[in-house]
């Protein structure tokens, strides 16, 4: 996938460098363009444009890991952030809850393979929801805001602890705004 994006760009590059050095030399020596001739490669330049964009975009559409319309997701896990902790639950949080240091919550292990659906809201101000995989690497994130509900599919490939962080600077406690998810190996499977 990153050879393909590098590859584009050095193309799009050597294009762009091209038509930069086309114009400068065109300009050495300028001469008088007919107001047809001008309007012509103007509609033939946005023509071209437009049709490099719906290329870029048929062609790179379909390898985004974005689910297909009308997939249901296997389980929906709720997530509410706040000044400087994460809730997660199996069931929808309310906001009186999320605010609520006294009420606990919990989710389920989370079956490798499965398609999660998080629904991410916040309860004060916008959060970031960054899912990191066992040795660090963001896998997916998300925008917490208030009032706003955004759903995050992600499919956890293996087992292991998933750590949650927040990559929105909400305060003095942003860094200790984590939480985790298990992940384990779908039953009758062995790791």
């Amino acid at each position: 996938m990153q050879s393909l994006a590098i590859t584009i760009f050095l193309i799009w590059s050597a294009v762009t460098v091209a038509i930069f050095v086309f114009v400068a030399r065109s300009g050495r020596s300028p001469a008088e363009l007919p107001v047809k001739a001008y309007k012509r490669n103007r509609v033939l330049l946005l023509f071209g444009l437009l049709a490099a964009a719906v290329l870029l975009l048929y062609v790179s559409l379909p390898i985004y890991p974005y689910p297909d319309e009308g997939v249901v997701p296997d389980r929906v896990i709720y997530a509410s952030a706040k000044q400087f902790a994460f809730k997660l639950s199996d069931q929808p949080i309310s906001r009186e809850d999320a605010l609520d240091d006294e009420v606990f919550l919990t989710v389920k292990p989370i079956q490798a393979g499965e398609l999660i659906e998080f629904r991410v809201s916040a309860a004060d101000v916008t959060h970031g929801f960054c899912i990191y995989n066992p040795e660090g690497q963001i896998q997916t994130q998300t925008q917490a805001m208030p009032g706003y509900v955004n759903r995050l599919r992600y499919r956890f490939p293996h087992d292991g602890v998933f750590p949650i962080l927040c990559l929105e600077f909400c305060g003095i406690g942003h860094s200790a705004m984590k939480t985790q998810v298990e992940v384990v190996q779908p039953t009758g499977e062995k790791t």
